[in-house]
């Protein structure tokens, strides 16, 4: 489907809708009953509303406000997609297009099932201005843009094997595996203190403890670079020493490891090494390492074969995605669009 329903309803921060009043205002003005129309067919404050309520959560969410002085722009666009998408449903409407109620209750039930409750559904949806027949209506335009979409524009979408081959060849970066260290270990834990005591003495005898742990762990790693200076196994030496319980059966192996993907201590020693080569010690917040490189497993270009159905996936939504703006910039040219705001 085209919106993602849980997060529209679910991104709600706790003191977001305090300052609302009940008369729907942008940048300080009262919004008119019906914002424009598509058609004839009125577009309500109360459906601007709740798109401007997720538009605020959505730009919360990722630590951002909405400036009062922004907001009338910010809501224009907003009807214009409205405007678009009923468009769309009009069209939809003229060529027989039908979402039964199953379809919507299918996605209602699927959204509530991600709800801790009933209850906390209900009240997302209230968040927003929301209730059960309005989803329903804002989930049966949503059916119907996908079914318009599958039937009028998908089909004309044509890609040829040429064209997948040269996306194909034009980017190979994005088609080749990373290169990846297979890393074993050996680590000593540490203590990390959280300063959460009830008093100050007791804070400091937590600190003394800590300190006593973390000085036994640095004696012992040192003993074990030791040991490995000069010549003992390393495998026999995980099995010994090592206190990460998950790779002391498989020889201290962490796995293959992308430097992006671990941590940055980590990262920074393997890319240094050769292979059959082991570290020094290492200090990150689980404790002190050592490390043992066992592989390079060099960057690998994935064959066209196994990637060719991803990015004819790929090319048919980028196609499509072109495709629906001259078919609605079409269905606009024919329209009769009035906007109140």
């Amino acid at each position: 489907m085209k919106y993602n329903f849980l997060l529209f309803l679910f991104l709600f921060t706790p003191g977001l809708l305090e300052a609302d009043s009940d008369v729907f205002t942008l940048n300080g003005k009262p919004v008119p009953d019906i914002v424009a129309t598509a058609n004839g067919f009125p577009l309500t404050s109360e459906r601007l509303q709740s798109e401007m309520l997720a538009f605020r959560m959505r730009a919360q969410q990722h630590g951002e406000k909405v400036n009062p002085s922004e907001e009338l722009t910010i809501a224009r666009e907003l009807v214009k997609a409205e405007i678009a998408q009923e468009l769309i449903v009009q069209k939809a409407h003229s060529l027989n297009i039908k979402i039964t109620p199953q379809q919507i209750d299918r996605q209602i039930q699927s959204i509530e099932d991600q709800f801790p409750s009933h209850t906390a559904f209900i009240t997302a949806l209230a968040f927003q201005r929301l209730n059960i027949e309005t989803l329903k209506k804002k989930i049966e335009r949503t059916l119907l843009e996908d079914e318009l979409i599958r039937l009028e524009i998908a089909p004309k979408v044509k890609l040829s094997d040429d064209t997948i081959k040269n996306f194909y060849n034009d980017n190979m970066e994005r088609f080749s595996k990373p290169i990846l260290y297979r890393v074993k270990h050996i680590l000593i834990t540490t203590l990390q203190t959280s300063g959460e005591a009830d008093d100050e003495a007791s804070k400091k005898k937590a600190l003394r403890m800590a300190n006593m742990i973390n000085e036994e762990a640095k004696y012992k790693i040192e003993k074990v670079l030791q040991k490995i200076k000069a010549g003992a196994s390393f495998d026999h030496l995980v099995k010994e020493f090592s206190e990460d319980e998950s790779s002391i059966q498989n020889g201290g192996l962490l796995g293959d490891l992308h430097p992006g993907g671990t941590l940055p201590e980590i990262a920074e020693a393997m890319v240094k090494l050769r292979e059959g080569e082991t570290s020094g010690i290492i200090k990150s917040s689980f404790g002190y390492h050592i490390l043992k490189l066992e592989e390079i497993i060099p960057s690998e270009l994935i064959p066209f074969e196994e990637t060719k159905s991803d990015i004819l996936n790929l090319l048919m939504k980028k196609e499509t995605k072109n495709l629906l703006k001259d078919y609605l910039i079409d269905l606009e040219k024919k329209a009769k669009i009035e906007i109140f705001i």
